[in-house]
C-alpha cells in the first residue's frame, strides 16, 4: 500500500482527534496515549512507515513548543528557582550520563567509555514536551511545576554538548574535557544572547505591524529564527528559543492588545496540540522496526539492557534530588534558614516527574551511522532501542502514574498564591474605582455610563471579601475561583448568557437576523461569559 504525502496527513489528523477523545474519557494523559497509538499503528500488516529525518524533527517540532513552554514560564519564578532548576538540568544530566556510561561499559564488552558517554547524554535530560504536557491541568504544588519546567526548558544544551562531544570521541578515539567545557561555556553565553537580541527585537517590532493575523504569525517566526540562528552559530537553538520565549513573555502583557492576546492563545494552544500529537506519534511509530533491526540480539537480552537502562536513569534521578536537594541545606545553614528543607513527597514528585521525549529519540536516530574507516558506529541499533525504551518507560510508567501519586501523596502545597492573587485583584479593583472618581469631575463624561461602570466594580470589590477565599472542600488545594459564593455567581451568570444565546440563535433561525449580526453579538457573549468558564454554543 502507497500512502503520499497527503493521505498521510489527513491520517495523522484523524488518529490524533480520535486518540485525544478517547484519551481525555479515560483521563490518560495525551503523551502516553499518542505514544502507545502510534506503537499500535505500526504493527498493522502492510502499514508503510512514516519517518522523518531526525534533524528534520528537531527543526519542525521544537522551537515552537519550547517558545509557547517558554512564554508561560514566570520569569521571576524561573529566577527564584535557579537554583534546583541548574543542579537538575547540568548537575543531574551530568550524573546520569555518566551512570549509565559505567554502567553499560562494565556490562557489554566492547560498549566502550565513549559509546556508554553517548547513550548517557541520549537519555539524561528530561523534555520540555513532555514535561509541560504531562503536568498541564494536574494540582501539584506550584514550585514543583516551576522547577520541573525550567529544568526541562535548559537542560538539553547540557544533554547536546555532551552528546557532541561523546559522539566525537567514538569517531576519532578523542575527548578534551578543556576544549568541552569552553564549548558549553560559549553554548550557553551566545545562545541566551541570540534569544534575547531576537526577543527584544520582536517586541520593538511588533507595534509597527498592526495586522492581527501577521502578528500571531510573527510569534511562529521568532521562534523559528531564534533556533535556525543558534544551530547556525554552532551554539544552543534550544536556549536561543527559551531566552526568546522569557523576554517576550515578560514584555507580552504590556505590549500585546487583548485583540492579539485572545485569537494569539487560541492559534497557540491548537498548534501546540497538534504538533506535540505528531511527534509523539512518531515516537511510537519507531518502536516496531527499531526492534525488528535488532535481531541478532536475544529478545531476553533487549528486555534485560532495556530494564537495566530504565533502572538505572530512574535512581540517578531519585538519589540526586534526594542526596543534593537535601545536602546543600545540611551543608549551608544560610540557605536553610531561607529555604527550609521541603517533604519527602514534594522531592518524591520531583525525582518522578522526569521524563523523555523528543530531543532523546531525535538525537539517538541523529547518530552517524559508520566510523571514519567505513565500519558501522557501535552499538547503534541498540542505542536507538535503549533511547525509546527510556522515552516508554518515563511516559507510560512515571508519567502514567503521576495522577495517581498526586492524589495519594500529602504535598506541601505554598498558600502565599492566594494571599498574591487576592492582593493583586484588591489593588487593580480600588484603582479602577479612583480612576472612576477622577473621571467623575470631568462634566464630558457621560454619567449613565459611568455610574453602571462604578457599580460593576463595587460589586468585584464586594465579592473580594476581605481575603483570600476559603475553599468549597478544605482538602481540596484552593483556586482563586473555589469560592462557593464566586462558583454560584458564575453558575447564575452561565445560565443567564445561555438565555441570551438561545434568544440570538431563535431570532437568526427565523430569519429575523442576519448571519453577521448574529457571529457579532455571539463573539461579544463569548468573550463576556469565558469570565465565568461559560461554554460557547
Amino acid at each position: 500500500m502507497s500512502l503520499h504525502i497527503p493521505e498521510i496527513a489527513l491520517a495523522l489528523l484523524l488518529v490524533i482527534s480520535v486518540v485525544a477523545i478517547a484519551a481525555r474519557r479515560a483521563n490518560i494523559p495525551y503523551p502516553t496515549a499518542f505514544l502507545l497509538s502510534g506503537t499500535a499503528l505500526a504493527l498493522i500488516p502492510g502499514l508503510p512507515a512514516i519517518t522523518i529525518p531526525p534533524e528534520h524533527i528537531l527543526v519542525i517540532f521544537l522551537p515552537p513548543l519550547l517558545m509557547e513552554a517558554a512564554y508561560f514560564t514566570s520569569l521571576r519564578d524561573f529566577r527564584s528557582n535557579l537554583r534546583p532548576i541548574l543542579q537538575l538540568a547540568v548537575g543531574l544530566v551530568i550524573a546520569t550520563a555518566a551512570a549509565v556510561a559505567f554502567t553499560f561499559s562494565g556490562l557489554i564488552a566492547g560498549f566502550g567509555l565513549a559509546a556508554g558517554f553517548v547513550l548517557g547524554a541520549i537519555v539524561s535530560p528530561p523534555d520540555a514536551v513532555a514535561a509541560t504536557a504531562i503536568i498541564r491541568n494536574k494540582r501539584m504544588p506550584a514550585r514543583i511545576v516551576n522547577v520541573l519546567k525550567g529544568e526541562s526548558l535548559i537542560n538539553d544544551a547540557t544533554g547536546l554538548v555532551l552528546y557532541q562531544f561523546a559522539v566525537a570521541a567514538v569517531l576519532t578515539g578523542d575527548f578534551s574535557l578543556p576544549a568541552a567545557s569552553l564549548h558549553f561555556l560559549w553554548m550557553v553565553v551566545v545562545g541566551v544572547s541570540i534569544g534575547a537580541m531576537l526577543g527584544m527585537a520582536f517586541i520593538h517590532a511588533f507595534s509597527y505591524i498592526r495586522e492581527c493575523s501577521v502578528e500571531i504569525l510573527s510569534t511562529f517566526v521568532v521562534a523559528y529564527a531564534a533556533y535556525m540562528l543558534g544551530e547556525a552559530m554552532e551554539t544552543s537553538g534550544v536556549l536561543a528559543v527559551v531566552t526568546a520565549g522569557l523576554v517576550v513573555g515578560w514584555h507580552a502583557p504590556e505590549k500585546f492588545p487583548s485583540s492579539f492576546r485572545l485569537p494569539a492563545e487560541a492559534v497557540w494552544e491548537m498548534a501546540k496540540f497538534l504538533l506535540s500529537g505528531v511527534v509523539f506519534l512518531l515516537i511510537g511509530l519507531q518502536i516496531p522496526g527499531v526492534v525488528h533491526r535488532l535481531s541478532v540480539y536475544a529478545p531476553g537480552a533487549l528486555a534485560a539492557y532495556a530494564a537495566i537502562i530504565c533502572l538505572v536513569t530512574l535512581l540517578a534521578r531519585l538519589a540526586w534530588v534526594f542526596i543534593v536537594g537535601y545536602g546543600v541545606r545540611f551543608l549551608f545553614p544560610s540557605l536553610r534558614r531561607n529555604d527550609p528543607y521541603p517533604s519527602w513527597q514534594n522531592m518524591f514528585i520531583v525525582a518522578w516527574g522526569g521524563m523523555r521525549g523528543v530531543v532523546s529519540l531525535a538525537t539517538a536516530l541523529a547518530l552517524p551511522l559508520t566510523l571514519p574507516d567505513g565500519t558501522a558506529f557501535p552499538y547503534r541499533d541498540l542505542m536507538i532501542f535503549l533511547a525509546v525504551s527510556v522515552i516508554f518507560f518515563t511516559l507510560l510508567v512515571q508519567g502514567g502514574t503521576l495522577p495517581f501519586l498526586l492524589s495519594r501523596l500529602a504535598l506541601s502545597y505554598d498558600f502565599s498564591l492566594l494571599q498574591e492573587d487576592w492582593n493583586a485583584r484588591y489593588a487593580a479593583v480600588t484603582q479602577a474605582l479612583r480612576k472612576i472618581s477622577a473621571l467623575a469631575g470631568d462634566d464630558s463624561v457621560y454619567r449613565p455610563a459611568l455610574e453602571r461602570i462604578r457599580g460593576h466594580y463595587l460589586d468585584r470589590l464586594a465579592s473580594l471579601g476581605d481575603g483570600p477565599n476559603t475553599p468549597l472542600v478544605p482538602t481540596d488545594i484552593p483556586g482563586p475561583q473555589d469560592h462557593p459564593l464566586i462558583q454560584a455567581e458564575q453558575r447564575i451568570w452561565r445560565d443567564v448568557l445561555e438565555t441570551e444565546r438561545k434568544t440570538i440563535i431563535t431570532l437568526r433561525k427565523s430569519f429575523s437576523l442576519s448571519d453577521d449580526t448574529m457571529h457579532n453579538i455571539l463573539r461579544d457573549l463569548d468573550l463576556f461569559s469565558s469570565r465565568f468558564g461559560g461554554e460557547a454554543a
